[in-house]
């Protein structure tokens, strides 16, 4: 259980650290767009990058969920 459960936080940890990458990314681009063609006022710019921070806070708290259960099955 323990060893499944370490796994587990290894794929959140990383699921999190690619969720801000791609999140950065977006940014990134968005950005550039913004500072080559402008932007328009209806157009919803950073739609990518909220969802891919939602769910990096998302993996994130799912990771440090399941270093809490590790911590409480240790004890």
């Amino acid at each position: 259980m323990t060893f499944v459960a370490i796994l587990l936080i290894g794929g959140f940890a990383v699921a999190t650290a690619a969720a801000l990458v791609r999140g950065l990314i977006a940014f990134f681009k968005d950005a550039e767009h913004i500072r080559a063609h402008g932007a328009a006022p209806d157009t919803a710019f950073g739609a990518k990058q909220n969802r891919m921070m939602t769910q990096r806070v998302l993996f994130q708290g799912i990771a440090i969920l399941l270093v809490v259960i590790v911590a409480a099955l240790a004890s």
